[in-house]
């Protein structure tokens, strides 16, 4: 019995020992590795985008001025004209002929006026001598003054008559592109029968758009002295536009109007711009996006879109201490730019950001780094 108390002994004891042999040191899980870059400011010009429809400069509507019918038309529909270039012709026979009768109204009207004239003169020489009355030369002179009268209003008929004969050729009063005609060769018109056409210039678009009341006082703060209009218009922001194809148009333009009152309903005010369009490429009613640059370059802390994470609290990225340990950050994001996006808070620069390698990290946890290049801020 004690042979077999003592036999089971030692096999407990040489079953514990090779089980302690078997058993390997247990080994330490490494850091991961994540790439970092420190967070930074980068040159940027603040931009917003708004959404303008084109209009026309400038436009004229073609009417008639005088009662006659359309004899010629020199024009073809949607095509270029010239300031100057003759449109249309009206029949001037009509008129043709009251300027004739005009020019002898004139005429006959002169011939009165000068035997007035010379009546009058004489009635002055004879009344010192007594031979005639003074009632006389106040009739003389009386009808001096009537025959000046009648003589000025020939006068002006004849202008008349001669304008309204000019106004039989209707031309272009500026260079652009013209409708289509309204009205065909042998109908009457009057300045009673509306456009013949119209004439867009179109070397140059304007383009309305609204901003909101915030993003203008963003753009522009008040300045004494100024108005609020002057202030935006001196700083003189980079307008551009794009067209359909996302494609920046190749002119920038101007700011030619703001507001001086913003919606009640809306919270907006508009804004009006002018672009060139010496090609003609551009369309009166086209829609366009209108992109607002601010001229001044600020540095601005941006950050890689891949460092961020969101979750039920907000976006937040992880940082790394100088002591290699992971902490979480909460953060409020701006517009992205390219690669990039900017940080309105939670960040102040100089900071340790992990770049790539976020899902793998949790906060508290120490990790291993590598710098990673910094991206260029492309707008």
């Amino acid at each position: 019995m004690n042979f077999m108390k003592d036999y089971k002994l030692v096999f407990l004891f040489f079953t514990s020992f090779l089980l302690l042999a078997c058993e390997k040191p247990q080994q330490v899980k490494p850091d991961i590795e994540v790439l970092v870059n420190q967070v930074k400011a980068y040159p940027y010009k603040s931009n917003s985008n708004y959404v303008g429809r084109l209009n026309a400069a400038s436009d004229v509507k073609i009417q008639a001025r005088v009662k006659a019918k359309i004899t010629e038309i020199n024009f073809s529909d949607g095509t270029d004209v010239e300031e100057g270039d003759i449109l249309f012709k009206l029949n001037d026979s009509e008129l043709q002929a009251q300027l004739k009768q005009a020019k002898a109204e004139v005429s006959r009207a002169n011939s009165a006026l000068k035997a007035a004239r010379k009546n009058y003169q004489r009635g002055k020489e004879l009344e010192p001598d007594g031979y005639i009355s003074s009632s006389e030369i106040d009739n003389l002179e009386a009808k001096f003054d009537e025959a000046k009268s009648s003589y000025e209003s020939a006068q002006a008929k004849l202008e008349t008559a001669e304008v309204n004969l000019a106004y039989t050729h209707i031309t272009a009063p500026l260079s652009g592109k013209i409708d289509r005609s309204n009205f065909s060769v042998g109908d009457l018109v009057s300045p009673e029968s509306g456009a013949l056409t119209t004439i867009v210039a179109v070397d140059v678009m304007e383009v309305p758009f609204q901003i909101s009341e915030n993003t203008y006082w963003k753009i522009v703060r008040r300045a004494q002295n100024e108005t609020d209009a002057e202030k935006l218009k001196n700083m003189k922001p980079i307008v551009k536009i794009s067209l359909n194809n996302e494609e920046v148009y190749p002119y920038e333009g101007v700011i030619t109007f703001v507001s001086n009152r913003v919606d009640a309903e809306t919270g907006s005010m508009e804004i009006r711009a002018t672009i060139p369009n010496p090609d003609s490429s551009l369309r009166p009613g086209q829609y366009v996006k209108v992109i607002l640059e601010s001229p001044i370059e600020n540095q601005i802390l941006m950050i890689e879109q891949g460092a961020v994470q969101s979750d039920q609290q907000g976006d937040f990225v992880m940082l790394v201490s100088a002591d290699n340990t992971v902490n979480r950050q909460n953060v409020t994001l701006g517009k992205r730019v390219g690669t990039l996006v900017i940080v309105d808070k939670g960040l102040k620069g100089g900071e340790t950001l992990v770049v790539q390698g976020v899902q793998r990290i949790r906060p508290g946890q120490t990790v291993k780094t590598k710098a990673m290049p910094t991206a260029d801020a492309q707008q």
